[in-house]
């Protein structure tokens, strides 16, 4: 016989796992981050705030957006499946961003890291 205690520790753990997220997160860098030689105290990339991240599903139609915080990262939550995350930068030939993909598995985070060339030089 299952006492209350035992009971309550497998409910708990139950609703936590239906709970668990399930999607992509990443930041978002851009570099070089300022003309010029870099020095040798400064980073030569920057965190990219306000960018519009795009996630591209099948067929390579977009199925979630998000917009990147002031440390240039970004989550969106997603069923599992196979991802192409993007940065728009609509028609602007600066900066050059790629895309990475992203494999979101049942109850996982995805973590991803994307990286825009400024054209800086």
């Amino acid at each position: 016989m299952m006492n209350f205690a035992t009971f309550a520790g497998i409910l708990l753990l139950t609703s936590a796992s239906a709970m668990a997220a399930t999607g992509v997160s990443g930041r978002l860098t851009v570099s070089p981050a300022h003309p010029g030689p870099q020095r040798i105290d400064e980073s030569g990339s920057a965190p990219m705030q306000g960018a519009s991240i795009l996630i591209l599903g099948a067929q390579r139609s977009v199925v979630a957006h998000a917009t990147t915080d002031a440390d240039g990262r970004f989550s969106v939550t997603l069923a599992p499946g196979e991802y192409s995350v993007e940065v728009d930068v609509g028609k602007a030939r600066l900066p050059r961003c790629g895309a990475v993909p992203a494999s979101v598995k049942d109850g996982e985070i995805a973590k991803v890291e994307l990286e825009c060339d400024s054209g800086m030089r």
